[in-house]
């Protein structure tokens, strides 16, 4: 039963995580939205979900999480688990965006956007992995990005961060399917989301004068999120339901959402590169998918 499935979502505040948390809530499952600062400058955000928990009766709970702060990562799941028992699905989907000439970005600043991009995932993994592992059954799902599988240009940091988010998941992939365990990525294109409002301008300046002209192209182009060709996130809230509801073992390592600009077709080449890789080396059988016996 859908009640029974208890799904743990980063980055609820707006876009993807907002019409996930509330797609898998009308749909019966038992949702924990998560976010930041709940009681703070997320107050209003946090309210509002909490408003429509109550006005349809569903079983949404709004949960403080920080995926920055390990202390926070620990203390959410640990809640999540008190009040539900157990934890089936978790949804990576916070993030950040950063766009810009890549030589003007500090390693400062890459540091900032691989913390939210690649280790906060990677810890909440960590955190919920154990949970699954004792009841040989669970989904992680990572919403990546197009640009985790292929480089555009001015959005090198994006593109690094999600491309190693995008290693992590597959290597999931392929160790936990003998325990029962699904690891899936999904690759949005251009949707209407907030992702842009968390971008910020590279801070070596004094650099980029060496690139003349050029370096006015990435202010000049509009952001896809907000640009005609932008898609509703919903698309993506949907794919998240149809993964879930879909029968174990089941799952497909990477699925695009939107104008994927022809990643599908790249990712259906890995996919045969994969198998061709894990038969040559005997890895086929054991890490197959197994549902472990009661």
């Amino acid at each position: 039963m859908n009640s029974q499935q208890v799904v743990l979502v980063t980055g609820s505040k707006s876009g993807f995580g907002r019409r996930i948390v509330e797609t898998l809530a009308t749909q019966g499952y038992r949702v924990f939205a998560s976010l930041r600062d709940v009681n703070g400058r997320n107050a209003e955000h946090a309210n509002a979900l909490r408003g429509f928990a109550q006005r349809e009766r569903l079983d949404l709970s709004v949960l403080e999480l920080d995926i920055n702060d390990e202390q926070s990562v620990k203390q959410a799941v640990e809640t999540v688990i008190e009040q539900a028992g157990h934890i089936d699905v978790l949804v990576n989907n916070a993030g950040i965006m950063y766009r810009g000439i890549t030589e003007g970005f500090t390693v400062e600043q890459a540091r900032t956007i691989m913390e939210t991009n690649f280790f906060g995932p990677l810890h909440l993994d960590r955190m919920v992995l154990p949970h699954m592992r004792q009841q040989r059954n669970g989904l992680l799902i990572h919403i990546t990005s197009i640009a985790g599988g292929i480089v555009l240009p001015y959005l090198t940091l994006l593109s690094s961060s999600k491309m190693a988010l995008e290693a992590l998941a597959e290597a999931y992939h392929y160790e936990l399917a003998p325990l029962g365990i699904e690891s899936v990525i999904i690759e949005p294109g251009a949707f209407a989301t907030d992702l842009s409002k968390s971008q910020q301008e590279p801070r070596d300046q004094e650099c980029l004068l060496g690139y003349g002209v050029l370096k006015d192209i990435p202010g000049r182009a509009p952001s896809a999120n907000n640009g005609p060709a932008a898609q509703d996130p919903q698309i993506v809230a949907n794919l998240v339901a149809d993964l879930i509801a879909r029968p174990r073992g089941t799952r497909p390592l990477r699925v695009t959402a939107g104008n994927d600009l022809g990643l599908a077709s790249l990712n259906a080449t890995k996919e045969q590169m994969k198998h061709a890789l894990l038969d040559a080396r005997g890895l086929t059988e054991p890490l197959a998918f197994k549902i472990p016996e009661a």
